[in-house]
């Protein structure tokens, strides 16, 4: 083999210099544009984020975007329970994770039920108003006594109570007779007391007279409405009356021994009424609606829409029973064969 020469060996170690010296530099270019390109990706994330106004308090804490460190801390509200009647009016709370508006307006302090300030009850505590009835008598306050009617029958006491279940604005009703009133509700899952008497803006069955209790002309007992103010009795007589008519033990207890098959009592027609807490009204329960809303002769029919005459649930003997008369603008009493028209009232 052929030596090389001194001249062909300096040559040779000056190539292979220069191949590494190009390799070197290829290397270096290379790791300095890839360097130049992250740096450039990280400032155009950063300069992105910064421009759409990310802040570390958009962030949920612990979280990191675009170099930013998250500070937000959420609050967890899927147990809570309240509902838009529980929170005051054009307030915003969040439940569950969803904003919902307060609906609920205060209670007057001091409620004037009359003519002039109507008042509806919506007995449901949630969901879309039901006007259930008109309010005709509040017993927060003082006693109050009265009279409406002009023969001494007329004459109720509405009695001062006490720990009230609470209630809420719930908002308006309009009635073709009573007019625009606020409507009252109870607050859900409160207790108490009924502060409230109502009457119901329909009769029952309208185009229908009843009779009082026909088979039990003579036999009641004198047990029920035997006071001259019995306001608040309504309730019990009706449950005392209505238990009589359902006793099948007694010969005259079951309204299919009514010895006038073309007449109803009326019992037969308000079982599920009166399953529902409604019972007809005491006289002086009628004399305290009438005299609230000033009930004459004169406008009781093209004002308010009512009938004639109602019966109440109170007895004058063991053949009478109390009916509220608006011809004449008094408390009558009349023959429980007799027949009239009803109306019922509940409290709540």
């Amino acid at each position: 083999m052929k030596k090389l020469s001194k001249k062909q060996k300096i040559i040779g170690f000056i190539a292979i210099l220069l191949v590494a010296v190009i390799i070197a530099i290829i290397i270096t270019t290379s790791i300095i544009k890839s360097n130049n390109q992250v740096a450039s990706e990280s400032y155009s994330a950063t300069t992105a984020n910064a421009g759409s106004s990310l802040v570390a308090s958009y962030i949920k804490k612990g979280i990191t975007i675009g170099g930013i460190t998250g500070t937000l801390e959420t609050l967890d509200t899927s147990d809570a329970t309240a509902t838009p009647e529980d929170i005051a009016m054009g307030k915003t709370a969040y439940v569950k994770g969803e904003k919902i508006v307060g609906t609920r307006m205060n209670l007057d302090e001091d409620l004037q039920i009359s003519a002039k300030n109507v008042y509806y009850a919506d007995l449901d505590s949630s969901g879309e108003i039901t006007v259930d009835g008109v309010i005709f008598a509040d017993l927060a306050g003082e006693e109050e006594s009265g009279e409406w009617g002009s023969n001494g029958w007329g004459v109720y006491t509405i009695p001062a109570g006490t720990g009230f279940k609470q209630y809420y604005v719930k908002g308006e009703y309009t009635d073709s007779y009573f007019g625009t009133g606020k409507v009252i509700a109870p607050m859900e899952g409160t207790s108490g007391n009924d502060r409230f008497y109502v009457m119901a803006l329909e009769d029952i069955n309208e185009r229908k007279t009843f009779c009082w209790y026909y088979a039990a002309s003579g036999k009641l007992d004198k047990t029920v409405g035997g006071s001259e103010n019995d306001f608040g009795e309504g309730r019990g007589n009706t449950e005392y009356v209505n238990l009589k008519w359902n006793d099948p033990n007694l010969p005259w207890g079951a309204h299919s021994n009514n010895p006038n098959p073309n007449v109803d009592d009326i019992w037969e027609e308000i079982q599920e009424e009166i399953a529902d807490g409604w019972f007809i009204p005491s006289k002086s329960e009628w004399s305290a609606f009438s005299e609230a809303f000033d009930i004459t002769e004169s406008n009781y029919s093209g004002t308010f829409g009512l009938k004639d005459n109602y019966w109440s649930s109170s007895q004058s003997d063991t053949s009478y029973a109390y009916h509220v008369d608006f011809i004449n603008c008094s408390i009558g009493r009349y023959s429980v064969y007799n027949v009239r028209y009803v109306r019922l009232a509940t409290t709540f």
